[in-house]
């Protein structure tokens, strides 16, 4: 890597701050098994008796959770104990609507079981029917959360927009199923589950699914006015909330830091090992960094992209451009990332044998959620940083 280079992408990141694009912002990049850049800039919190932001500060990582509830399941895949091609219903039966018998564990996996966004107003419409109706969910089995008990028990019987297999519509509400067949194969809670077979074997001291109590002062929080900062939001809560971070969401809910995070996408880069810890088998590896549904198309919102190119848990770099999401020198076919809302962003760059984790407090976005954030420019950088 080129120090000079490297230096500029930390300088970047500290005019960011200073000029006010964002308030806080962590990142952390290794090549070859190395770091070469590991800061953090800001503040943790808004108010003038903010601390500054250390590196041990935990950010809401939000959908980069997809990755991991993955992980759980494909050593689950690995343990002979789930199907990827078995159908959701073997081991969810109270999934329930036309065309459901053809899901399979794969679609949840990869966003094409037709179920849309959460927060869409076909699904937010249905719960609320069923709720005005007098619907009370049956009591709520142990390690499950009850207020997403409630939430899977509203939907499964979910209105889906499109056919199995179709398109890629990306919804959150696959991977509360997939997180939900973890928890039950497993007999753990996801928090215990993810802290057995991946937090623990890799040195994740500093992520959760469920943050306790004696850490929470080290949470990331925004200003109610920025993106998915308000308190009072029905369907997205603040990030930073104590509400957020006791409600393990598979699709959604963990905290870290980006050092962690980098540890976690070294682990792929070397096929499914980190130091004396077999996570995952160079075979679930490679399933898990190939485009799974090649040909198929993706929607967001109201735009329609060629290509989805979407493995099990991960993006895959493909011709398909995405605003903002992506930086310009990345190979299309093999590398990975993941986005989170509110300005979190891992990726893997196996040809370079990089990976790095940007993690800021987005203050703007697009009506279609596009974060008018630094990554896409950071990632350019440190690209450019690598000379041999």
């Amino acid at each position: 890597m080129l120090p000079e280079r490297v230096a500029h992408a930390r300088d970047l990141c500290a005019r960011w701050v200073k000029e006010g694009h964002t308030p806080t912002l962590g990142v952390c990049v290794a090549r070859r098994g190395v770091i070469v850049l590991h800061e953090t800039f800001g503040v943790l919190g808004p108010g003038p008796d903010s601390p500054p932001l250390r590196h041990d500060a935990l950010f809401a990582v939000a959908s980069i959770t997809k990755t991991i509830t993955a992980t759980l399941a494909m050593q689950l895949v690995e343990d002979g104990l789930l199907g990827l091609n078995r159908p959701a219903k073997d081991y969810l039966p109270e999934i329930s609507g036309d065309g459901t018998d053809e899901i399979l564990v794969h679609h949840l996996l990869t966003h094409t079981t037709g179920y849309p966004f959460h927060t869409d107003p076909l699904m937010l419409k249905h719960a609320v029917r069923k709720k005005r109706a007098g619907f009370e969910p049956p009591p709520c089995p142990e390690g499950l959360h009850p207020m997403l008990h409630e939430w899977l028990s509203l939907l499964w019987d979910a209105p889906r927009v499109t056919g199995v297999g179709e398109v890629m519509v990306y919804s959150t509400h696959n991977y509360e199923l997939l997180g939900e067949i973890v928890r039950r194969i497993s007999g753990r809670s996801i928090e215990d589950q993810a802290r057995a077979r991946v937090f623990g074997p890799l040195g994740m001291r500093d992520t959760y699914y469920v943050v306790p109590a004696s850490v929470a002062p080290r949470v990331v929080q925004r200003a109610p006015e920025l993106p998915y900062g308000d308190p009072n939001n029905p369907f997205m809560r603040c990030l930073g909330s104590r509400e957020w971070q006791e409600t393990p969401r598979a699709g959604g809910g963990a905290f870290s830091t980006p050092l962690d995070m980098v540890v976690f996408g070294q682990m792929f880069l070397n096929r499914g090992r980190y130091a004396d810890a077999r996570v995952l088998s160079p075979a679930a590896v490679a399933a898990m960094t190939r485009d799974q549904i090649p040909g198929v198309q993706a929607r967001f919102f109201d735009r329609v992209m060629a290509h989805a190119s979407w493995s099990y848990g991960w993006s895959v770099e493909s011709p398909t451009r995405w605003p903002y999401f992506h930086g310009s020198f990345l190979r299309v076919g093999t590398s990975l990332c993941h986005p989170g809302a509110g300005g979190a962003m891992l990726w893997i760059d196996p040809a370079e044998d990089l990976v790095g984790a940007y993690f800021e407090v987005t203050t703007r976005m697009t009506p279609r959620y596009e974060p008018l954030w630094g990554f896409d420019l950071f990632q350019n950088v440190i690209t450019s940083a690598i000379e041999a």
